[in-house]
């Protein structure tokens, strides 16, 4: 895979985690949404995201 398509995928891949009705399932229940808990999914995904980026980066710069 090359980084421009990985790029690409990282990006499609953000875009649907961070989109409206996933968010919706980490507020799932009868209870109003914790801001904490989609602050802290937010977070993770994104810093997920970076990570992948930077190994990915990291692997193909050798």
């Amino acid at each position: 895979m090359e980084q421009d398509e990985l790029l690409v995928l990282l990006f499609i891949l953000g875009s649907v985690l961070l989109n409206w009705p996933v968010l919706s399932l980490v507020a799932a229940g009868d209870e109003p949404p914790s801001c904490f808990s989609i602050l802290v999914y937010i977070i993770t995904v994104w810093l997920l995201i970076i990570f992948v980026a930077y190994l990915f980066d990291r692997w193909t710069s050798n």
